[in-house]
Order: structure tokens, then sequence, then C-alpha cells
């Protein structure tokens, strides 16, 4: 009796968008969404999140002839905080545009009529790029904040911006990663 076809996993393509929304978009893995986003934003004990509600991913234009997206995977935090986490596989020299219009979107939608500026929670997005954005830094993962120029002072920690660059990820011993390390070395 001939074996069944048995995908070859070995070519999995973890950043198949499919594939990627399945495994850390889907109610049925919400422990898994929890994990990755924690490991990736370095959250451990008391200021680890703890709860995870997948939001609608699609952002509709205010206008007709607006521009409408579908983001890969979004969660709302236990505490509010929305969390965007979005895997670009093609170059696109404008991913630092599309982010941060993306979390502009996000963050503006949060406010109805009536709402107080108080109400506006956190937006943190997480860009998993298999191309080099910045080939002038020699490190995968790079974080962003809207700071003061000359203190370094952060003015707020409503915006953080995180890409991290696959193609420049070298593993040598996987037993001496970091749990965020781990997580990059899968995809």
């Amino acid at each position: 009796m001939p074996m069944p076809d048995i995908p070859d996993i070995i070519h999995l393509n973890r950043l198949n968008d499919v594939f990627f929304k399945a495994l850390l978009g889907s109610e049925e893995r919400k422990t898994l969404t929890l994990n990755f986003i924690n490991a990736i934003l370095n959250r451990e004990g008391s200021n680890a999140f703890t709860s995870v509600t997948f939001s609608d991913k699609e952002i509709v234009p205010p206008q007709i002839d607006g521009k409408r997206s579908f983001l890969d995977v979004l969660v709302e935090m236990g505490d509010g905080t929305r969390v965007h986490v979005e895997v670009q596989v093609l170059l696109d020299e404008y991913m630092v545009n599309r982010s941060l219009y993306y979390w502009g979107r996000i963050y503006s939608r949060e406010l109805e009529k009536g709402d107080l500026y108080a109400d506006l929670r956190p937006v943190i997005t997480i860009n998993l790029l298999d191309f080099n954005q910045f080939p002038q830094y020699q490190t995968y993962a790079n974080t962003y904040h809207i700071m003061n120029d000359d203190t370094h002072d952060i003015l707020t920690n409503h915006l953080e911006m995180h890409f991290i660059e696959l193609k420049k990820i070298h593993i040598s011993d996987i037993k001496k990663l970091k749990r965020s390390e781990r997580w990059i070395a899968y995809f």
C-alpha cells in the first residue's frame, strides 16, 4: 500500500500569509500569540501581558475613495494596548511609511465622539521583514519611539515600532538564544 503524500515541511514558508495568520492570528492559538508578543517585546513576570483579544483586522477608510487595508494580526492586550503584527516578504522601500500609516489608523480609531484623550491606549507594531530594511545597521531588531532629539527622553509610550529583519539573524547555538530570538529563528 503506497504512503500518502506528506507535505514537505522542510520547505514550509512560515512567512506565508495564510500560515502566519493561522499560527498567530486565530483564537485557537491565542496562547501562542501571547507568548510571541511577550517574547518579542521582552515582557516577563509582572510586566508580561496576560490576555489577548483578537480585533477586526480591516481598516475601513473614512471616505469612500480612501485606502482600505487588511492587517495580518491585530490584538488588544488585557491593559488596552493594541499590538499589530505584520509580515512582509517582498522588499517594500516604503515599509516604514506603511507601518506608520497602519499605526496611525489603529490609534485614531480608538476614540469616538465624547471620548477623552486620556482614554487613548498605546499601539505597538511588530514588523517581521524577510529583507533588510536598514542595511546601515548590523542589528536584526530595531525599535523606535518618539523621543527628544537632545535628551533622548521618550515623549510617550503610545508609539512603539519594532522592525525585525530576518535576513540578518545568524544562529549558532539555539540553546543560547533568548526567547525572542527563538521565535525569530522559527520564522
